[in-house]
């Protein structure tokens, strides 16, 4: 599929928009249902719900341990960061277009090769690219995925920090670690659609052609 020219700076290079004529179609999208988009915000919302209930349930305890003050902290901050995320990518994760999941994604360790290639400074040429594009299409939902488990488990750090014995301390640590591992794969996601925009190799709107960007 060849996306057609928009007359932006993407169409100074020639010939990015076709892909390799061996490999699949270049990856489409198109913009997001209104339906959709409420929803994540209100999920947002409701995750910032979610937090006040958990601070009422949790909030005796806490007036009686100051120390576990810096798990209420920490517990905010982290589902602020999750409705963050929703609020703001809730209009900017699209639905796919092309290609259809199948041959048309590529291998995976094809894919990985262009990705790593991106990443190392090279550009990416011919079936490449569209792998690279691919790729970028991959992570369309990891924000919202990201926002999704900082909004829930966030406010259970505050919830299992109180817990009597090592159990409640060790939880919390571990949600914490699976956090900070799901944020690390979404900054390795934000550096791929960044190096991937500058290459001009990111998916494109079905129609207009124009560049999808998924972060603001």
């Amino acid at each position: 599929m060849r996306a057609p020219d928009t007359g932006d700076r993407e169409t100074s290079e020639p010939g990015h928009h076709s892909p390799d004529p061996t490999g699949g179609p270049w990856p489409t999208v198109r913009p997001p249902s209104t339906r959709a988009v409420l929803a994540v915000r209100a999920a947002a919302l409701g995750v910032l719900g979610w937090f006040a209930v958990v601070y009422t349930v949790a909030s005796d305890v806490l007036s009686r341990a100051p120390h576990l003050l810096g798990g209420l902290l920490l517990g905010a901050v982290l589902c602020v960061t999750g409705a963050v995320l929703l609020w703001t990518h809730a209009d900017r994760v699209p639905a796919r277009v092309e290609p259809r999941r199948g041959p048309g994604m590529g291998l995976v360790a094809d894919r990985v090769a262009a990705r790593r290639l991106l990443l190392s400074g090279a550009t990416p040429d011919g079936e490449q690219r569209r792998l690279v594009a691919v790729e970028v299409l991959a992570d369309a939902k990891l924000p919202l995925v990201t926002g999704a488990m900082f909004g829930v488990l966030g406010p259970l750090v505050v919830a299992v920090a109180h817990t009597s014995g090592p159990l409640g301390p060790l939880t919390a640590a571990l949600i914490v670690l699976l956090l900070a591992a799901l944020a690390w794969r979404t900054w390795s996601a934000y550096r791929l659609h960044r190096a991937a925009d500058g290459r001009h190799t990111v998916p494109r709107f079905a129609g207009s052609g124009a560049p999808w960007r998924p972060w603001p």
